[in-house]
């Protein structure tokens, strides 16, 4: 058995929780063997992405900072997902190094030195990723609803001002024109089922 791996990436707000809830459902219609990886709940990737959000997330990032969190990814993914790969029919990483690269390419790295950094430190590479963005207003208001409904006011992606919002979907759509193996899908002004057909078609599922 060939394991796919796919990665869902994109802005907050855009989407991406539902999607990957209806690509779950799908997998359990076809009865496929799967795993969606989140990778914050894994050690000790999950205590070095808590200090990045209480001591750097709104700011720059160095080098050695970086280094750190893509040396914590790679031990997980050594640890935890390529003893998986040939024993699942997929495995889909919630969001991967890719958005690592976009949320911290304010530092001394470029969005592609990140990437490869991430990728010399042992992390699975995607075939395919579906990255979804939407208008940033938008994003801003699912934010606030889920905010209040979930009662989610600890969250980081939870206090993104709309100019950050922005500044990371011109850099996931800068990521897309690069990364061919990245589907890009724009939500905005589509229903979940559209944006699903789309996110199939991405995946090739």
């Amino acid at each position: 058995m060939k394991t796919k791996i796919f990665c869902l990436e994109g802005i907050t707000g855009a989407g991406k929780t539902t999607q990957a809830n209806k690509i779950r459902q799908k997998w359990d219609l076809d009865r496929s063997s799967y795993l969606v990886v989140n990778e914050k709940e894994y050690k000790p990737f999950k205590e070095t992405i808590i200090n990045w959000h209480n001591e750097g997330a709104n700011q720059n990032f160095s080098f050695k900072e970086i280094q750190k969190i893509a040396r914590a990814r790679g031990e997980i993914h050594r640890i935890h997902f390529i003893p998986l790969i040939n024993n699942l029919n997929y495995i889909l990483f919630d969001r991967s190094f890719y958005t690592s690269a976009v949320y911290q390419s304010d530092g001394e790295l470029s969005i592609q030195q990140i990437i490869d950094l991430n990728l010399s430190s042992g992390a699975i590479i995607p075939e395919k990723g579906v990255i979804l963005i939407c208008f940033p207003e938008i994003a801003r208001k699912r934010i606030d609803e889920r905010r209040l409904r979930d009662n989610k006011y600890d969250l980081p992606s939870m206090h993104e001002s709309l100019e950050e919002i922005k500044k990371r979907r011109d850099l996931y759509l800068e990521l897309a024109k690069k990364h061919p193996e990245l589907y890009l899908i724009d939500t905005t002004n589509k229903t979940e089922n559209q944006v699903f057909e789309k996110v199939k078609q991405g995946l090739e599922l």
